[in-house]
């Protein structure tokens, strides 16, 4: 599934990132990677917001729909 798309406050592992190499590099600098947890906390009507190890970070929701996930058990 999207990380768009996940419940808001689980805790997820992104399983693939399909998006331009530039964004690409942007998220990786930021820690975001694949087999990385992440966790949406807020989904307003232009951006998102997610939880990567001890950082909150904002993000479009173009860039959202590009990070797809599982749930964590």
């Amino acid at each position: 599934m999207k990380l768009l798309e996940s419940t808001i406050g689980k805790r997820m592992k992104i399983t693939d990132i399909i998006l331009d190499d530039k964004t690409k590099n942007r998220l990786q600098n930021i820690g975001i990677i694949i087999g990385c947890e992440v966790a949406l906390i807020r989904n307003n009507f232009g951006d998102v917001v997610v939880k990567v190890r001890d950082c909150s970070v904002a993000m479009n929701k173009d860039v959202a729909k590009g990070i797809f996930v599982e749930e964590q058990l």
